[in-house]
């Protein structure tokens, strides 16, 4: 059987927050890991790395042992079900709950405050004062501590890349991570999933990642 690139993004490996380079959000990624604050809420624009934070998040609380979720308002339905157990829920787009679902969140964020225990961390492409929502949940998000979350520079992703084949001991040529940058979808957590995919490509073919390689990969992908 041949080899097969996967190209499939949704499947979620909860990355670390060590690939997040950069200063940018260096402090807002501090609270994070430090755990300073029961409900935080992050915005900014598309493709800066909210989902990748959200992912980090959930993957550090479920390594210490925690029930932990996360969950894309645009893909999956949120339900009291589906966060029953949850010690650690992360939800992304929250723009996109419809109405039922706002609900299941505002008595979560109920739930977490009286009782003092869970943690929330919520994230959407609006300032927290643009937020289309029922007026009871913009005021529990008005809760949350607020944080921006800026994108990282071309040079910032780039590092990015380089630093996840150093941990990897490839060896790469520097061409490649400027050509997916430049050439292929540029936000952190896309750029993150085509490198993996085409690194495990290259392992399963037995050959090593050149940049032709990598031109005729895509371009395969792209005529799919």
């Amino acid at each position: 059987m041949n080899a097969q690139l996967s190209l499939d993004f949704d499947e979620l490996d909860y990355p670390r927050f060590d690939q997040l380079l950069g200063n940018a959000n260096a402090e807002l990624i501090y609270f994070l890991q430090q755990k300073h604050d029961q409900f935080i809420y992050i915005w900014g624009e598309k493709g800066a790395g909210k989902s990748h934070i959200l992912q980090a998040w959930v993957g550090q609380a479920l390594q210490a042992g925690h029930r932990a979720i996360y969950i894309d308002a645009d893909k999956t339905s949120l339900t009291a079900h589906l966060v029953a157990d949850a010690e650690y829920v992360a939800i992304d787009q929250i723009e996109k709950l419809r109405s039922r679902e706002q609900g299941v969140l505002f008595n979560l964020f109920n739930h977490f405050r009286n009782t003092r225990q869970g943690n929330l961390l919520l994230a959407s492409d609006f300032h927290p004062a643009k937020l289309n929502l029922r007026e009871d949940l913009r005021t529990r998000v008005a809760y949350c501590l607020a944080y921006e979350v800026q994108p990282l520079s071309r040079d910032e992703k780039i590092n990015a890349l380089k630093h996840l084949a150093k941990t990897r001991q490839l060896h790469i040529d520097p061409k490649i991570y400027e050509y997916l940058h430049d050439q292929w979808r540029q936000d952190m957590s896309h750029l993150l999933s085509i490198f993996d995919d085409l690194v495990a490509y290259s392992v399963a073919i037995g050959k090593p990642l050149t940049l032709n390689l990598v031109k005729q990969l895509l371009k395969q992908q792209e005529s799919l």
